[in-house]
């Protein structure tokens, strides 16, 4: 789609004194079906359609360009665009049509549709009262441009995806994913990956499914990151043999401002050669939250920990789980809250328990 504008007499006259110095103030900008004759001569739009929004004007030097909106959602009939008008004020005459934009394309629009249309009309005037008339169709959105994004938008139901990958190629499969319509994705892994992953700021009402298809299958040796997603993560059989290589405090699933689940999966932590545990197997902060459903958890500093209002709850069914050669069990700070069940060692397999500063553990709805 492309304008072209041409001033009418009065507007040229009113541009020649703007370039003398004074100022141009639009007062209106409508929308047409008609087809304006003798645009020179012209005083005002022939069948006016509708009064569009009009942003504030952005000027650089001798160009002013002026941002129009055309929106279709309040219109009483529906109508073909065909052109448009500027009017201004002019001092000695008062309101004035200023100049017709003409579209080689006629648009519909569709009353009461979502359709909006973005002009950017641009004006540049020279020193000698010269004066030129330009649109830009940069940021011109088209029902076509927008439709498929107002499809996401508006579904009622979420699509689903299924993928089979290797465990090392996860982290660049999430990279090319959208983040703020995150669909139902259900990824099947295998095999080893020995970098940390990072799940961050996926949004919507999707969610993300890791699993294998049996515990082992699939193995990780650094820790998964999940930061700042409101779509939650599911994780299934997947097992975790942190390396010697891990820093300090490196968990195997660190949550922050989101929420995890992982279901029937194996976490393990490393025994340096002089005896001492390494690594957490989950850590919650700022309000993240994580439920481990029937896990394993052997050799770790600390087996869970939950600090600035994280949450963690250990859950067990008929499955049961597996604790043991932990240094700690449950490490609660700043309001962080662990929850355990009944049937799980209050130390879960460890030599004891830290709680400090606010921090909570709960285990048959008793403080411990």
């Amino acid at each position: 789609m492309n304008i072209q504008g041409t001033y009418t007499n009065k507007g040229l006259a009113l541009t020649a004194k703007t370039a003398a110095g004074a100022c141009l103030r639009v007062t209106r900008v409508v929308g047409g079906s008609g087809h304006t004759a003798d645009v020179p001569n012209a005083a005002q739009l022939p069948e006016i359609r509708q009064t569009l929004a009009v942003g504030e004007a952005r000027c650089a030097g001798n160009t002013a360009v002026l941002p129009v909106t055309l929106a279709a959602v309040e219109l009483g009939a529906t109508y073909t665009l065909t052109e448009l008008g500027v009017y201004a004020e002019d001092l000695n005459e008062g309101e004035i049509l200023y100049c017709v934009y003409r579209l080689d394309e006629p648009v519909t629009i569709q009353a009461g549709s979502d359709t909006v249309l973005r002009f950017y009309l641009r004006q540049t005037v020279s020193k000698d009262g010269g004066a030129e008339v330009l649109c830009s169709p940069a940021g011109l959105i088209t029902e076509s441009d927008c439709g498929p994004v107002r499809r996401k938008v508006l579904a009622t139901g979420v699509p689903s995806r299924a993928v089979t990958i290797p465990a090392s190629e996860l982290q660049a499969y999430l990279n090319s994913l959208p983040r703020l319509l995150t669909e139902h994705h259900d990824i099947t892994l295998s095999g080893t990956n020995s970098d940390i992953v990072y799940v961050k700021d996926f949004h919507g009402y999707g969610s993300l499914s890791f699993h294998a298809n049996n515990l082992g299958d699939c193995v990780f040796t650094r820790g998964f990151t999940l930061k700042n997603c409101s779509a939650p993560v599911i994780m299934e059989k997947l097992k975790w043999e942190l390396g010697s290589n891990i820093p300090y405090g490196e968990s195997c699933v660190y949550c922050s401002t989101s929420e995890v689940m992982a279901r029937e999966c194996s976490f393990t932590g490393y025994v340096s050669p002089n005896g001492g545990q390494v690594g957490r197997a989950a850590t919650t902060v700022n309000c993240g939250c994580c439920d481990l459903w029937n896990c394993k958890f052997h050799n770790f500093e600390m087996v869970i920990n939950c600090f600035g209002a994280g949450h963690i709850d250990i859950i067990e069914t008929e499955l049961g789980g597996e604790y043991g050669g932990s240094k700690y069990g449950v490490f609660t700070d700043l309001g962080g809250v662990a929850m355990l069940p009944d049937k799980v060692p209050a130390t879960l397999g460890s030599g004891g328990n830290v709680t400090r500063n606010g921090g909570v553990i709960i285990q048959g709805g008793k403080f411990i």
